[in-house]
């Protein structure tokens, strides 16, 4: 069975398991989501690494949900979103997936808009790291079937908001994707007319894994409810320092203690990785 997963991952680009959290936890994690959403459109704690004060009404996703501002009197919830990254169920399919240790990177909420629903661009997450056309082949050529990380997206609600092309991850684009992801000047790209494009439709525990090296993309309705938290991991073999990774907070000798052992662990390894790149 792992290996399936494995197989899958290399050969289509994408997973979708059902339950991996169970849903009473999925909308515990919603729960305590929605006042850190509240909070980050009003003031971002980590507004020195952004420069921005928080989410405009329009915005659809924030990042560093396990920022301390967050939880000043709520414990709590950041001993249940810390464990939900940390699961050994969900290190355990990213272990199997890498075929090595998986290093923590990032955590993000996906949320609906509150005034201007709009379908999201059509994007390889390799385009915003290249300069241009043959530096992004060579990338793909690569990173493309393994994958260079992993978004692991749990479903807070209802959704069908997810879209990908199967086996995109394995090839560069065809005239018609290109034409829609990056012809004349990204004109196109949040058409709906990306050919094989699959929609996939999750419920709450739900979990979308998907290599971002392959064509995505999100859609983000005003009046479609969405709460996504998305869990992002790269091999422990090929770190990447990025504003995703910049989490220098980590550092506090107080910031992981409220974690039991096996979680602590885990983040240890992010923070060694890390240290001396956040000290400068």
């Amino acid at each position: 069975m792992c290996m399936d997963l494995q197989e899958q991952w290399q050969a289509e680009g994408y997973l979708v398991i059902p339950e991996l959290i169970d849903r009473a936890r999925a909308l515990r994690l919603r729960a305590i989501c929605e006042p850190i959403l509240d909070q980050w459109r009003v003031a971002n704690p980590d507004v020195a690494a952004t420069g921005k004060p928080g989410g405009d009404p329009d915005a659809t996703v924030m990042r560093h949900l396990n920022h301390p501002g967050y939880f000043a009197n709520h414990m709590d919830w950041f001993c249940e979103l810390m464990d939900a990254v940390a699961d050994p169920r969900v290190l355990d399919i990213a272990r199997t997936i890498f075929g090595e240790e998986p290093l923590f990177r990032c955590t993000s909420l996906f949320f609906n808009p509150l005034l201007t629903s709009k379908d999201g661009d059509w994007h390889r997450d390799s385009q915003f790291t290249t300069p241009d056309d043959d530096a992004e082949k060579a990338f793909l050529a690569a990173h493309g079937r393994d994958g260079f990380g992993m978004q692991l997206q749990i479903a807070l609600a209802p959704s069908a908001d997810i879209e990908f092309i199967p086996r995109s991850h394995l090839r560069w684009d065809t005239p018609e994707e290109y034409a829609i992801r990056k012809g004349d000047g990204w004109k196109n790209n949040r058409s709906n007319a990306m050919p094989g494009a699959l929609r996939l439709a999750v419920e709450p525990g739900d979990a979308i894994l998907f290599n971002p090296s392959g064509i995505h993309r999100g859609r983000y309705h005003a009046d479609k409810l969405r709460r996504t938290l998305m869990l992002t991991y790269t091999r422990t073999s090929e770190p990447y320092q990025d504003y995703f990774s910049n989490q220098p907070w980590f550092l506090a000798p107080d910031y992981l203690a409220p974690l039991p052992p096996a979680a602590r662990q885990f983040f240890d390894a992010f923070v060694h990785t890390y240290q001396a790149w956040w000290r400068r």
